[in-house]
């Protein structure tokens, strides 16, 4: 593997007004860094909304030319990363499989969307690196 396989699980504001930039700056680094191969935003509620996190962090993908990077919507709150999962922890699951042992999971919100990959594939745990 020539690559970083990492997903970054956040609640962007970076742009929002009133709010914090630190998930933003992260995501400018990953973008920035040419050993790392972002294979997905997945987007967790904390510094606002889950809808807030989720348009601001496309409209910055739109913004920064790097729309070929998917942007999954998550949980909206710690109870709805119950089993059913959501399309953000559907996303996790299906690449901690894919990429067992070497994926890179950034974390920098709510752990609700973990959670729900977890319930969706129970050894996720074993096959993230965070």
């Amino acid at each position: 593997m020539n690559f970083i396989p990492v997903i970054l699980d956040c609640d962007n504001t970076m742009g929002v007004p009133g709010c914090d930039v630190d998930d933003g700056m992260a995501l400018l680094y990953l973008l920035g860094c040419p050993e790392v191969r972002l294979l997905g935003i997945t987007c967790a509620y904390g510094n606002n909304t889950q809808e807030t996190v989720y348009q601001n962090t496309k409209r910055l993908m739109k913004l920064w030319g790097r729309e070929d990077i998917p942007v999954f919507r998550g949980a909206d709150s710690a109870e709805d990363a119950e089993p059913s999962g959501n399309d953000a922890s559907e996303f996790l699951a299906a690449q901690a499989e894919k990429f067992s042992g070497n994926l890179i999971v950034i974390a920098t919100g709510s752990m609700s969307n973990l959670k729900g990959a977890a319930y969706i594939r129970q050894t996720f745990w074993e096959e993230v690196r965070m």
